[in-house]
């Protein structure tokens, strides 16, 4: 009696646990499922400011005080299989510019980009050698009415960690959202 009540408590476990692991799952694919929809209805302005991963990079940099208080929208560099941007639904509303969507009259954009920092080297116990990095967003934020970027910021997430137990090189988590939205706030207070 007590082997199957262990038995029933165990499979009971690992049911809710793979009702939680799927719904969690769905909900990820559903917010990047809504992110490219939402990317594609993003106004007509700012998709041919960016058709591509790089084009954030082609504009110049003059360094200014970008003075948009509420007026702009958080979009990621690169993501979207069709273009150069992904728009940022959670990002935006934590922000409180999700109102400004589709972008017609924004005066800025925050355009996030990914990038790894090498931070050191893994040697095993037989001299092979494996990297480790620290992953970041770049920052830029961008005038649409000038066409340039007035800043740049770098925000860095957590060091790789001290060993590695697989194959391959290793990273660090990216920055939090949190991180990322208080980094926003500060630079466009």
């Amino acid at each position: 009696m007590n082997n199957k009540k262990s038995i029933y408590i165990l499979i009971s476990l690992i049911v809710i646990a793979a009702a939680g692991i799927t719904i969690w799952g769905y909900s990820v694919l559903n917010n990047i499922e809504n992110d490219k929809e939402q990317t594609l209805n993003l106004s007509k302005r700012i998709l041919e400011y960016f058709p591509d991963h790089l084009s954030i990079y082609k504009y110049p940099v003059e360094p200014a005080k970008p003075t948009w208080q509420k007026d702009y929208l958080v979009i990621e560099n690169g993501g979207h299989d069709e273009l150069g941007i992904t728009y940022k639904a959670k990002w935006n509303e934590k922000l409180g510019t999700a109102a400004n969507y589709p972008g017609e009259d924004v005066k800025g954009l925050v355009v996030i980009a990914q990038d790894m920092l090498e931070r050191g080297e893994y040697i095993s116990k037989l001299g092979q050698k494996d990297k480790a990095y620290q992953r970041n967003y770049i920052i830029s934020y961008f005038d649409m009415g000038n066409k340039v970027v007035v800043a740049r910021d770098t925000l860095y997430g957590e060091e790789p960690p001290s060993n590695k137990r697989s194959t391959g090189s290793v990273a660090g988590e990216f920055p939090t959202d949190q991180a990322v939205v208080d980094a926003i706030s500060n630079r466009l207070q």
